[in-house]
């Protein structure tokens, strides 16, 4: 199991420069970084602030950049805006590409509201899918498989994420079966699943990804009550989620994309960031060693 392991960049989002952000993830020992595909900042926009990454990539030799949000907006009425969006997103992909920045990136699309129930996390199970419109899923594919024509060479993965129409496995892999491109998969992450009253067990999850499983992001959350949604965010180690099982289910299934983990919580995320890792790499490595 040589999975890479990814630092997200939300363990460095307190002020940290981007010197300090491959200086972070190198001296831990992280494989790369999953950035925000876009950040203010930067005079020339887009193409400076990549370019900034590329530099930095190459001076710490870190293998891998991978590339999240914000997402390409695929649904709603204001049509300029999606296309605006969609514009930026194949901005940011041809940027990237010149220079070989990508790899995996991980995608949201459709955000999908019931305007009747709260849109907080006490209420995932009545957005997302549950809410969906046919007319925004059939146009997500349509953009999808004209991106994945474009860039058959880089993998995507939808992030399992509460308010997309990709918000659970299941949900997941319908879009990327209707998308039914090689280059389309799906980003499981488990942390997110938890906040709904029903969701597939995190074995069963990994099985409905299947070989459509590309990527992981890992984070854990510790019950404060009873009801879905209380719940307050921890470390790796800590919390509702065994990621030692976790990782033995990925290796029983063959995984072998990246693994992304992240830190949702308050504090100093750098500290945090030398935890998890320090908890999960031994892990991984050990599965790894015997095979």
């Amino acid at each position: 199991m040589n999975n890479p392991i990814i630092m997200h960049i939300n363990y460095c989002e307190q002020g940290q420069t981007l010197r300090e952000v491959f200086e972070v993830a190198s001296s831990i020992g992280f494989d790369g970084v999953e950035f925000r595909r876009y950040k203010d900042g930067y005079a020339d926009g887009q193409r400076a602030y990549l370019e900034a990454i590329a530099a930095l990539k190459e001076e710490f030799n870190l293998p891998l950049t991978l590339f999240g949000g914000p997402e390409l907006v695929t649904s709603g009425d204001d049509k300029a805006a999606r296309e605006q969006s969609l514009e930026e997103y194949l901005q940011f992909l041809q940027i990237a590409d010149e220079l070989q920045l990508l790899s995996t990136v991980n995608l949201m699309v459709c955000r999908q509201e019931n305007p009747l129930i709260p849109v907080d996390l006490f209420h995932c199970d009545a957005h997302g899918y549950a809410a969906l419109s046919e007319e925004d899923w059939d146009r997500s594919i349509l953009i999808c498989q004209r991106i994945a024509d474009l860039y058959p060479h880089v993998r995507f993965a939808f992030e399992t994420h509460m308010f997309y129409a990709h918000d659970t496995a299941k949900s997941a892999r319908l879009l990327v079966d209707a998308i039914d491109q090689p280059n389309f998969g799906i980003n499981l992450d488990y942390g997110n699943s938890i906040f709904f009253k029903k969701t597939e067990p995190l074995a069963e999850a990994i099985e409905i990804a299947g070989k459509k499983l590309f990527y992981t992001h890992l984070k854990s959350y510790q019950p404060y009550g009873h009801q879905p949604g209380e719940l307050l965010p921890t470390s790796l180690a800590d919390g509702c989620i065994n990621h030692r099982q976790y990782i033995r289910y990925l290796h029983e299934a063959g995984f072998e994309g990246p693994i992304g983990i992240e830190a949702p919580r308050p504090g100093d995320r750098q500290h945090f960031a030398a935890e998890d890792f320090a908890y999960i790499q031994p892990i991984i490595r050990k599965l790894q060693d015997a095979e």
